[in-house]
């Protein structure tokens, strides 16, 4: 049955979708190449990640839930959900660059995510 109120969510898979969502994100920055970056854009590019990553995230198990899909379904497909959307933000970045006609924008969105 699909869930019309955020209080009658179970708290555990909502944590656990908040959980995978961080998860996703720690994964997402560990593959980021850091290196001649000052602390203040690591933290930065951390933040983002997690903030993209969390939204798609959260997004989706709302929008699960609020469909009547089986929680641990939802929080699996949500997980799987907020990793790739950070990898189509990468691929949207490139594919702009690419339009735009930016070399060197281009050199380092590559760079960036080696």
């Amino acid at each position: 049955m699909p869930e019309k109120n955020f209080n009658d969510l179970n708290s555990v898979a909502t944590i656990v979708a908040i959980c995978a969502g961080i998860w996703g994100s720690i994964l997402s920055f560990i593959n980021r190449d850091k290196e001649g970056f000052s602390t203040i854009r690591i933290i930065t590019s951390f933040l983002v990640d997690m903030m993209t990553d969390m939204g798609f995230t959260m997004l989706t198990y709302f929008g699960l839930i609020g469909y009547g899909v089986d929680e641990l379904l939802a929080v699996a497909v949500s997980g799987f959900v907020g990793h790739q959307g950070t990898r189509a933000v990468y691929l949207i970045e490139l594919a702009i660059a690419d339009k735009i006609g930016s070399k060197e924008m281009l050199n380092e969105i590559k760079r960036e995510k080696k």
